[in-house]
C-alpha cells in the first residue's frame, strides 16, 4: 500500500511577488519527485486559521508530511506557525523541528544562539544601543523577522558616523529592526544535507559581486536575487571555485556548518551563510532553515554540484524526518 505524504505549503496572497510565489514551484518539483518514488500525494494551504489547519490535516492522516511553509500570511513573525502546528500534530515533517524554526526565523535571537555554542556572527545591535555604533566602521540595519532578502538593499549600509542615518533608523520599531556590523569581505552560502553518517556539507558556494563600483556595498539584498532587470541581478554571480589557498577556510567554513548542525538541532536540509573577514574569519550572517528548492536556488545548485538529482535529495530530507 503506497504511503500518503500531504505537502504543506503557505497559501499565497492575492498579488505575491516572485519570493512569495517560487513556492509553487517547489510544490510541483516535489510532487514529481515523490509520485516517481511511488508516494500518493496529497495538499494542504495553511494559512492563519490554524484551528482549520490541524482538523484539516487530522481528516488526511498522512504518514509524512513535506513542509514547504515559508511564511503564513507573508509575515515572518509567522514563520514557526506551521512548525507548530506540525509538531502539536506529532506526524513526522521534514526539515527542522519547532525550536530551532523559532530561533532562526528571529535574526537576532539566532545571533544570540551561535554566541552560545561559540560561532563568530557579527556584532548586533538593537536599535536602543545605536550610541554604541563606533564612527570609523560600516553597520547594516536588517529586518529582524523577514525572509528572502526582504527590505534588505545597499541602503541599509551606513557608517557609524553618520547621525542622520542613525536618527532616521532610531525611530524604526524596535521589534522589527536591529543593526549589525556590516563585513566587507567574501560571501559565502554553504548548504547542508542529512545523510546516513551526519550532517553533509555540499560544495561551497561563493557569491561573487563582478563590476560593483567603488563605493557600492556588495550584499546579497532582494535585488540581487529577485529584479531580473536591476544591476545587482546580472552582476552576483554563484561559482563553486575556490582559490588555491583556500583550504584551511573551507576546512574551517565545514566545521563550522556541522558544529551548527549538531548543536542547534537542525534536520533535513540548511542553507548558512558567511561573510569572511579580509583576515580569513569567517562569521555567519543568516541560517536558512528549509531553504527553496527551487531549481535556480542556491541549495539545488550545490547539490547538483554533488551530483545529486532532485529525487536523491527529497528521499534524504524525508529518511531525516522519518527516522
Amino acid at each position: 500500500m503506497k504511503k500518503t505524504v500531504l505537502i504543506v505549503y503557505n497559501k499565497l496572497s492575492k498579488t505575491p511577488k516572485d519570493d512569495e510565489a517560487d513556492v509553487i514551484e517547489q510544490v510541483n518539483l516535489v510532487t514529481a519527485a515523490l509520485q516517481n518514488l511511488d508516494y500518493d500525494v496529497k495538499y494542504f494551504q495553511i494559512d492563519l486559521n490554524l484551528k482549520n489547519a490541524i482538523s484539516s490535516i487530522k481528516k488526511i492522516n498522512p504518514d509524512i508530511i513535506f513542509n514547504l511553509a515559508e511564511t503564513i500570511g507573508n509575515k515572518g513573525e509567522f514563520t514557526f506557525l506551521a512548525n507548530s502546528v506540525l509538531n502539536f500534530l506529532r506526524i513526522p515533517y521534514t526539515g527542522s523541528p519547532l525550536i530551532p524554526m523559532f530561533h532562526c526565523s528571529n535574526k537576532y535571537l539566532a545571533k544570540k544562539e551561535l554566541n552560545a555554542i561559540g560561532v563568530k556572527t557579527p556584532k548586533g545591535f538593537t536599535l536602543n544601543e545605536c550610541h554604541k555604533l563606533r564612527p570609523d566602521k560600516k553597520y547594516i540595519v536588517k529586518p529582524i523577522w523577514e525572509e528572502g532578502s526582504l527590505e534588505l538593499d545597499e541602503d541599509c549600509v551606513f557608517k557609524g558616523s553618520d547621525t542622520e542615518f542613525i536618527n532616521k533608523i532610531s525611530k524604526k520599531s524596535r521589534q522589527h529592526y536591529f543593526i549589525e556590523e556590516f563585513i566587507d569581505g567574501r560571501e559565502f552560502n554553504i548548504s547542508i544535507l542529512y545523510s546516513s553518517n551526519g550532517p553533509e556539507v555540499l560544495p561551497l558556494a561563493e557569491m561573487t559581486f563582478n563590476d560593483y563600483p567603488e563605493g557600492k556595498p556588495r550584499i546579497m539584498g532582494y535585488k540581487s536575487k529577485w529584479d531580473d532587470k536591476s544591476f545587482e541581478y546580472s552582476h552576483t554571480r554563484r561559482t563553486f571555485r575556490l582559490g588555491k589557498n583556500d583550504g584551511p577556510l573551507k576546512d574551517r567554513l565545514v566545521e563550522i556548518c556541522k558544529k551548527c548542525w549538531n548543536e542547534l538541532g537542525f534536520k533535513g536540509y540548511v542553507r548558512i551563510d558567511f561573510r569572511v573577514t579580509p583576515q580569513s574569519v569567517p562569521l555567519v550572517i543568516d541560517i536558512n532553515l528549509n531553504p527553496c528548492l527551487s531549481e535556480s536556488g542556491g541549495f539545488m545548485a550545490a547539490s547538483k554540484k554533488k551530483g545529486l538529482t532532485f529525487e536523491e535529495v527529497v528521499v534524504r530530507v524525508i529518511e531525516d524526518a522519518t527516522r
